[in-house]
């Protein structure tokens, strides 16, 4: 996107602002809290730290400079980009898809209308360049470690967002055809139009719900997410993993990133702080997850839940910076899965209920 000079310089304001919360603040209240972590929320420096984490999030999305306004002042524009003709196997849309209720009714990480709105993908794209989710070559790394030396065919990337995953499973196996889907028709559409040319022929997106993908039985040999499952309440992520069961062929693997809650004491207080503050109302629930026997049932293996380092020296110990808890969860289907595996009920759409 775009910005005139006032909008350039707020969002300059929120970055730097950003920078110095994560980086001096959460070392100096990291080195304050060690002491007694239970104690840490009633420090002055924790409770800056807070504020700031909430209120520069909202800064950044929200008010005349934020993203949402500037978006919706080149509206016309931005429309524009996703206008083009596109193949006809690139992108599919289902407009009778009914969201269920978790996802429509938050505003998750504080952006007005969430993905649901016709340009989300473009500020949620504009929004997690300049986060703590940002880090380039985080996609690419993991997918690199999940292809490793595997013959990789088929690939399906739930909750595909607006591609950056899709693409780079794309690249990491070169030969194979990468499917992304996603409930939000904006993300899709903007990933289906910035698709590489050279990609073309081997990337397809369509709108569907992860945990119902409409994709084929037993066809791929990796299904994997990023940053899908803590937006998921656990009966979601029980489907999921049902569901991955179920379109994967015997000796594929489901591999996904996302987030595990850190044992260090300190980062903990702050990693559940942090789901209140950015609007993440699944954020623990998977965690809380037997995932050896959840995986078991649907019929995998094993599981593995390894931290991730999204960029060199990201698991230095003392922290250098504060960062989400990146894990790897990796789990290998048999080759006895179960037919139909077991599915939870899962939430239903509900009224949005808006949270700033």
């Amino acid at each position: 996107m775009r910005y005139d000079a006032d909008g350039a310089a707020h969002q300059r304001f929120v970055a730097a602002a950003r920078s110095f919360w994560r980086g001096p603040l959460f070392r100096e209240l990291y080195r304050e809290a060690q002491s007694a972590p239970e104690a840490m929320p009633s420090l002055v420096t924790y409770q800056y730290f807070a504020w700031l984490e909430r209120h520069l999030q909202r800064m950044k999305y929200s008010g005349p400079r934020g993203l949402v306004a500037s978006a919706q002042r080149q509206r016309d524009a931005l429309l524009a980009q996703v206008a083009e003709p596109l193949p006809p196997h690139l992108l599919s849309l289902d407009p009778s898809l009914e969201a269920p209720g978790y996802w429509a009714e938050h505003d998750s990480h504080q952006q007005p209308g969430g993905l649901d709105d016709d340009l989300g993908a473009f500020v949620y794209r504009e929004a997690v360049g300049g986060g703590v989710v940002g880090t380039p070559g985080l996609h690419e790394r993991f997918a690199t470690r999940v292809v490793a030396d595997r013959r990789v065919e088929r690939v399906l990337d739930l909750g595909c967002g607006f591609g950056r995953s899709t693409v780079a499973f794309a690249h990491a196996a070169g030969n194979a055809r990468v499917e992304g889907v996603d409930l939000s028709a904006s993300c899709v559409t903007l990933a289906a139009h910035e698709a590489p040319e050279a990609m073309r022929e081997r990337l397809a997106f369509r709108q569907a719900d992860a945990v119902a993908s409409g994709a084929p039985d037993a066809a791929y040999d990796v299904v994997t997410s990023t940053m899908l499952l803590h937006e998921m309440p656990e009966p979601a992520v029980r489907a999921l993993i049902a569901e991955s069961a179920r379109v994967l062929r015997p000796g594929g693997i489901v591999a996904h990133l996302d987030f595990v809650p850190p044992s260090d004491p300190v980062l903990r207080v702050l990693f559940e702080g942090h789901a209140r503050r950015n609007n993440e109302p699944f954020l623990l629930e998977h965690s809380r997850i037997d995932l050896a026997r959840a995986y078991a049932d649907a019929g995998f293996r094993r599981v593995d839940v390894v931290p991730f380092d999204e960029e060199d020296d990201a698991l230095a110990a003392p922290p250098r910076a504060w960062r989400l808890p990146w894990h790897m969860i990796v789990a290998e289907k048999g080759t006895s899965a179960p037919d139909h595996p077991r599915r939870e009920p899962v939430p239903q759409r509900a009224a949005r209920r808006v949270v700033r």
